[in-house]
C-alpha cells in the first residue's frame, strides 16, 4: 500500500482509549504493592536512625571517657542520649543526642537477652555496651537490632535472621 502525502496514518480515538484503559488497569493492580513499599522504608529508616544513635553514643563514651546512656521511652516512642556527670545522667545538647521520635505507627521495645523490659542501653568508656534487643514494629512487620555481647556493638538483623 502506498501512502500519498495527504494520507498520513495515525491512531484512532478508539485505539487511544484502549491504551489508556490498559494503562489504568495495570496501575490499579500495581498501586497496592507500591503503597506498601513506603511503609517498609519507614521501618527500615527508623532502625537505621536508632542504630546510628547507638553507634554515636558508644563512640562518645569512648572519646570522652564517660558512661553514656541511650534512653528509651517506650510509651512515647522516643529516645535520647545522656552522659554521666557524677551520680546523675544529664541530657546532651548535641545533634545525635537530642530527643528523637519513632515515625507514626512505629513502636519500639527494649529488652535484655532474657526478654525483660528495660529503659536504657549503657555504653562504657571501654567501648562495651549493655547486651540488649531493640524491636521496632509497625502494622507491616518488625525490625530487630541486637547487641549479644558487651564487646559486640549493635547491628540490624536481616529479615528472617534469628537471635541466638
Amino acid at each position: 500500500m502506498t501512502l500519498r502525502p495527504n494520507q498520513l496514518r495515525g491512531f484512532t480515538l478508539i485505539e487511544l482509549l484502549l491504551v489508556l484503559v490498559v494503562m489504568a488497569t495495570a496501575l490499579g493492580i500495581a498501586a497496592p504493592a507500591i503503597s506498601g513499599w513506603g511503609r517498609g522504608a519507614r521501618l527500615r529508616d527508623a532502625g537505621d536512625e536508632f542504630l546510628a544513635t547507638a553507634n554515636w553514643a558508644r563512640a562518645q563514651a569512648i572519646s570522652t571517657s564517660t558512661v553514656h546512656r541511650l534512653n528509651v521511652d517506650v510509651d512515647a516512642g522516643r529516645y535520647w542520649v545522656t552522659a554521666a556527670q557524677g551520680l546523675e545522667f544529664i541530657p546532651l545538647d548535641m545533634e545525635y543526642a537530642r530527643e528523637a521520635f519513632m515515625p507514626m505507627k512505629v513502636t519500639i521495645r527494649l529488652t535484655d537477652l532474657e526478654s525483660r523490659s528495660l529503659d536504657f542501653i549503657s555504653f562504657d568508656p571501654t567501648g562495651r555496651a549493655s547486651p540488649r534487643i531493640v524491636r521496632l514494629a509497625d502494622d507491616r512487620g518488625q525490625a530487630t537490632l541486637v547487641c549479644r555481647t558487651p564487646a559486640e556493638g549493635f547491628r540490624l538483623l536481616k529479615p528472617g535472621e534469628v537471635i541466638e
